[in-house]
């Protein structure tokens, strides 16, 4: 039996009504099982944002305009009308779900239905045809199915549908252990491939392979040294104030992913040249940073460099970039996450050591006892870096989790107040909350954004806000509110950094809430010329 869009389409809309984890698990698990092993892998791409199968460095191009025409076409409506709705609604694919209700043929959709579609559009070179095809998609399938329909292409379902979710659905419905399916989907990047495997028993013959990012070790914080256990197993390495980055080689061929599994190939050049040169294939954890006179600049700086689709031979040269590299995870087709941390080091030596700019080695060396942590510290921070980074002797490399075996020890930059100018509906316990806040500084009698942030209060204090913002609301765009500036709250953070995006012209590097000021008023919060000063300090560092 072919397996349907529309069925799958009512699960994910199941899942998006239910709050409970475990409700969203079995529900996925049970239609999950009830799939041949075709319309299972194509089910599983789907929720992966993979609509089109074997093409995974291109995707649909289709963005907000060609949705909007496409609504348009099939609705009858004017655009803006469609814009306002889609205000009031804030996701494009559930404003035109809404729009179409009653106004489709509700012909059944096959997952191999929904597959080819997707084929035809992404051959599709023309916004226009792209338009007219969607067009006339809309009117033929149900609203219901042509929501999801249109989320598989956006890889934005906002129904509480993470990877990790599908993996364990996955685990749930073949049987198989979700620490083999995490595994496997983790070397392989082929989350559809692993469901057929884990169904077969055959999650072992499963192979890493190169150009897909891996997903990264993460350290905890460690607040005060006198907190590290047993100080002599460690290894101690500066933290690094650039980007996050994993660089795959192999015969020439270079790729470079950000944390957030980002491709960033093309803004560093430089880079691809320099891997491209090394002998074998390897993935290796580092960082990348904006470096002159033997040293690391400010983020800041690196900023330039960023989301560009070509970067030009001045700017190379005005803004040298350098990778710093602190772990390697594969070499010439064997995968080391398994590896104790001294034999993957002495394999990331015989690598990198010994090359010249842009290509670095992270400095390492053992802790000696609790009190020297405070004045490698120091040092670090006068080399122009965030901190140090404490690793556990003998251990492993631990994909995608935030493992005790890596400690981080870093201050924030400074602290501000602020003003909430805009509260947003959280997720899970939150769900009924306002929990996610952008804030503003002063500027004369205008209260211009610099950031936004969700951690630091308790769920009592988020209550209580909640009950504030909704007395105070000025006007609500979809899960958004914007209030009157009336309150205050202590923010710390990494840094700053110039953004076109916010009035103030500034943001700040991961906000995090420290207390409500209940003891402030909205004229006691700081200043747009404070924000300046801070800027202008942190490019001094």
């Amino acid at each position: 039996m072919t397996g349907s869009m529309d069925e799958l389409a009512r699960i994910l809309d199941q899942i998006a009504n239910t709050s409970s984890r475990n409700r969203k698990v079995s529900l996925l698990a049970t239609w999950l099982r009830a799939q041949a092993d075709t319309d299972l892998m194509r089910a599983v791409r789907f929720m992966s944002g993979q609509p089109v199968s074997g093409v995974t460095e291109r995707k649909l191009s289709i963005g907000r305009a060609i949705f909007q025409e496409a609504a348009l076409l099939a609705t009858g409506i004017d655009a803006e009308l469609f814009r306002f709705c889609r205000g009031e609604v804030g996701d494009s694919s559930e404003t035109i779900s809404l729009l179409l209700q009653g106004k489709t043929a509700d012909l059944p959709v096959s997952l191999e239905a929904a597959e080819a579609h997707y084929m035809r559009l992404f051959a599709a070179r023309k916004a226009a045809d792209k338009t007219s095809l969607l067009a006339e998609l809309l009117t033929r399938q149900s609203a219901l199915t042509t929501k999801f329909f249109l989320k598989v292409i956006t890889g934005s379902f906002r129904i509480g549908l993470q990877q990790k979710l599908v993996e364990e659905a996955i685990a749930e419905a073949t049987g198989a252990s979700l620490a083999d399916v995490r595994a496997a989907a983790n070397r392989t990047g082929d989350l559809a491939a692993v469901a057929v495997c884990a169904r077969r028993k055959q999650l072992h013959t499963l192979e890493a392979r190169l150009f897909h990012p891996l997903e990264f070790m993460l350290a905890r914080p460690l607040d005060e040294a006198a907190e590290l256990p047993a100080s002599t197993e460690w290894l101690v390495e500066d933290k690094f104030d650039g980007i996050r980055s994993q660089v795959h080689f192999d015969s020439g061929k270079v790729r470079i992913f950000t944390r957030g599994l980002e491709d960033t190939t093309n803004a560093f050049p430089e880079l691809v040249s320099a891997f491209s040169k090394l002998n074998g294939s390897g993935v290796v954890d580092g960082e990348v940073l904006a470096w002159q006179n033997d040293r690391a600049l400010n983020f800041t700086v690196l900023q330039k460099r960023l989301a560009r689709k070509k970067v030009s031979e001045r700017l190379i040269e005005e803004l040298p970039v350098a990778f710093i590299g602190y772990d390697i995870l594969y070499r010439n087709k064997q995968l080391l996450l398994d590896l104790p941390i001294e034999e993957r080091r002495q394999q990331l030596e015989s690598l990198l050591e010994g090359h010249p700019l842009p290509l670095l080695i992270s400095a390492q060396r053992l802790v000696e006892a609790n009190e020297d942590i405070e004045a490698t510290f120091a040092a670090a921070r006068a080399r122009g870096n965030e901190g140090l980074l404490l690793k556990r002797k003998a251990s492993l490399y631990e994909s995608g989790r935030r493992s005790a075996n890596w400690l981080k020890v870093k201050r924030a930059y400074a602290s501000l107040d602020v003003v909430v100018t805009a509260a947003e509906q959280g997720s899970g316990r939150r769900a009924t909350m306002l929990s996610d806040y952008t804030f503003a500084v002063r500027d004369g009698e205008r209260f211009l954004n610099v950031g936004k942030a969700y951690s630091g209060l308790t769920d009592d204090e988020i209550r209580d806000l909640t009950r504030i913002f909704r007395s105070i609301a000025k006007e609500r765009f979809g899960k958004v509110t914007l209030v009157e500036p009336q309150v205050v709250l202590e923010v710390a953070f990494d840094g700053l950094q110039k953004s076109p995006r916010h009035k103030s012209g500034f943001a700040l590097r991961f906000p995090r809430i420290i207390r409500w000021r209940k003891d402030k008023k909205s004229e006691d919060a700081d200043t747009l010329d404070h924000v300046k000063e801070l800027y202008e300090r942190s490019l001094a560092q």
